[in-house]
């Protein structure tokens, strides 16, 4: 199922999409979320920090994509960092 609209049923499922790939990476996390900011897309992540770490990317890039695609593809370039977070 591809992207087609950036609204909340989409942020909803683009936030569970992120959820299974960090759990199939072994990342833990106390809270994540994604919110939409201008033409912006964010990644909000709290680790055991305690602090939130945002990742941001294009929201035009989101359109036309898999829930997975893009959750693999946002996150695979941080998981190193997000494990020294969780």
């Amino acid at each position: 199922m591809n992207i087609t609209t950036i609204d909340q049923p989409t942020l909803d499922l683009l936030r569970k999409a992120f959820d299974i790939v960090l759990k199939q990476n072994n990342i833990s996390y106390k809270k994540i979320g994604i919110v939409e900011e201008g033409e912006q897309l964010l990644f909000l992540y709290e680790g055991k920090d305690e602090k939130v770490h945002v990742f941001k990317w294009s929201k035009s890039s989101s359109v036309g994509v898999s829930f997975g695609v893009l959750a693999q593809s946002v996150l695979m370039p941080i998981i190193p960092h997000l494990r020294l977070l969780s």
